[in-house]
């Protein structure tokens, strides 16, 4: 089995590995190539199968398609793959050379992000064209939440039903418990106040994380709380933009924009209530983060976090204000107890329904399924 993918992931949670440990764990053979990036020592001794970084400067050598395929070539050793699995456009290319040559018998593209078929877009539309070809081969799609694979129908036209399944994103339970820090640790790093009802959220400074949104609804409620105060962590192009909208409101001392942490997951303790007012989520994976940490979660209804939460109390109207500032209002007026059990639910869940052994399992029926190889 091969997978092809742009770079190394260097922290969170690492699909590359998880899948390749799919058929590994099930006897098959594995190369995972990497077109950028390098991997630590110990980390890729720990990697399961082969792992091949290419030349991180010859960057732009590796971007042609025909230069991948023969990279891709060698890696394999001429042998025939039952699958190859890619993420993003460059590789499915260059695996797509190699399947018509037949040294590829199946491939399957994961989709991460929205509006990646999309034909009015420039790269998008690229992207179309060349899946509207490779569906003549053996080609299926994978997207990491449903919400995904309905965006991919509605801009891929005739995509048969069986060429795009769901398999969700899944997390570490027990990898992220070992490393959070306690609710008054992360309080004290992060200098926040014990007795401070504390909402949060973590993610780029982007326009469709929508943190201006959030802002905003805080902004409308925030008299009526007072002893919440909401903190942003992380970094983007944004972040002057939202320090100037704090600042305006007058919300200095309630809003703190942290900036960049690295493993910002660990501090979720630290947190109340996490909330994501994203405008667009494929995916969602700090929700399954809050969710392990036995943290309550706000989330839009914005396509994923629906599918991840399953609870419509805890969702609101994506770009709604006044609705997210209520949401804010009657969970900051909840109980303890009643915080804890919410909490505690978001955690069997993430538990029972996102688990990585589910997450392998389904991998591994993108060959199973057809040639009962595993």
């Amino acid at each position: 089995m091969l997978q092809v993918s742009r770079a190394v992931i260097r922290g969170g949670f690492d699909y590359h590995a998880e899948i390749a440990r799919a058929y590994v764990e099930r006897g098959a053979q594995v190369c995972s190539v990497f077109q950028r990036g390098q991997m630590p020592a110990q980390k890729k001794a720990a990697f399961p199968g082969r792992v091949i970084c290419l030349d991180a400067a010859r960057r732009s050598f590796y971007k042609k398609p025909a230069w991948l395929t023969l990279a891709l070539w060698k890696a394999v050793r001429g042998t025939p793959q039952d699958l190859a699995v890619c993420h993003h456009l460059t590789p499915a290319r260059a695996v797509h050379l190699l399947l018509r040559a037949g040294l590829v018998r199946k491939a399957a593209l994961v989709v991460h992000d929205y509006d990646y078929f999309d034909p009015a877009d420039k790269h998008g539309g690229r992207r179309n064209r060349f899946l509207v070809n490779a569906l003549r081969y053996r080609w299926s799609l994978v997207g990491v939440s449903e919400s995904i694979c309905s965006n991919i129908r509605a801009q891929v036209p005739g995509l048969a039903e069986g060429r795009c399944r769901v398999i969700h994103n899944a997390i570490d339970a027990d990898a992220l418990q070992h490393r959070l820090l306690s609710r008054d640790e992360a309080r004290r790093d992060l200098q926040l106040q014990p007795d401070d009802f504390v909402f949060g959220t973590v993610g780029r400074l982007v326009e469709f994380k929508a943190h201006d949104d959030l802002i905003a609804a805080f902004a409308q409620t925030c008299r009526l709380m007072p002893k919440a105060r909401l903190i942003i962590i992380g970094r983007g192009p944004l972040e002057s933009t939202l320090r100037t909208q704090v600042a305006a409101a007058g919300l200095q001392d309630r809003v703190l924009i942290h900036g960049f942490l690295d493993d910002a997951a660990r501090y979720m303790k630290a947190f109340d209530t996490f909330v994501l007012p994203s405008r667009h989520e494929p995916f969602g994976l700090v929700l399954l983060e809050a969710m392990v940490s036995q943290v309550p979660v706000l989330a839009s209804d914005s396509g994923a976090p629906g599918e991840i939460l399953a609870a419509d109390a805890a969702l609101f109207p994506t770009g709604d204000r006044a609705a997210l500032g209520a949401q804010l209002l009657e969970t900051y007026r909840r109980t303890p107890e009643e915080l804890e059990a919410w909490g505690l639910a978001g955690y069997q869940r993430a538990r029972e329904c996102f688990a990585l052994g589910g997450y392998r399992a389904a991998y591994a029926q993108l060959l199973a399924a057809e040639t009962g190889a595993i």
